[in-house]
């Protein structure tokens, strides 16, 4: 017991250490000693304290995930905001065998999810296996996301399990988000973005 206590000390000492390396090489924050230092981090990531981050995971610019969630097997964009107690893609079991546990082999399995940029995941989600989310897409806290479910740009969903609720903007400004390219700019160009500069901006194409 002491000594499978001294061990996870020391691996979480290690994992400090190379995370410290790791954020000043590749712009990033990221304190969880529970991410993955081989999963794909874009630059100005974030990920919190306890967060647990699996190898094939890939998270884009300027995108974080808060503490104590969970996610594997997931392609993440762009200026994503992930809240706390987030689950994404856990591993499933295969209840039409004999048995549920993964004893009988392949009981375990899951497909990719797809999240687009700036997507808003609040507290206590659960996203299942096989979910695409549209860019700028909100899931309300506390919602299940059953399989294979898609969630279209800009719209928010919520409940157990989770439905359309609305569109998070109007058409105007739908169609202005999606003939910008405010996804592909840095923190420095996009903090002082506004509508009216997303206006004349399109007006001067």
């Amino acid at each position: 017991m002491i000594i499978g206590y001294l061990k996870n000390i020391l691996h979480t000492i290690k994992q400090r250490v190379l995370w410290s390396i790791k954020n000043k090489t590749n712009h990033t924050k990221v304190i969880s000693t529970k991410a993955s230092l081989h999963a794909k981090y874009d630059n100005m990531v974030s990920i919190g304290e306890n967060t647990v981050i699996r190898d094939n995971v890939s998270i884009g610019y300027g995108s974080y995930v808060n503490f104590n969630s969970w996610i594997e097997n997931t392609k993440i964009g762009k200026y994503c905001s992930i809240s706390d107690h987030v689950n994404i893609c856990p591993a499933e079991h295969d209840i039409n065998k004999p048995l549920s546990s993964p004893v009988l082999g392949d009981g375990i399995s899951t497909k990719q999810v797809k999240i687009g940029n700036d997507v808003l995941i609040s507290h206590n989600v659960t996203i299942l296996s096989g979910t695409t989310i549209g860019n700028g897409a909100v899931v309300a806290a506390g919602a299940v996301v059953t399989k294979n479910t898609h969630i279209g740009e800009y719209e928010i969903w919520g409940g157990v399990p989770a439905r359309f609720i609305k569109k998070r903007f109007n058409d105007d400004k739908i169609n202005l988000l999606k003939h910008s390219d405010i996804y592909n700019k840095n923190w420095n160009q996009v903090k002082n973005y506004t509508w009216s500069k997303l206006e004349k901006e399109q007006n001067e194409k």
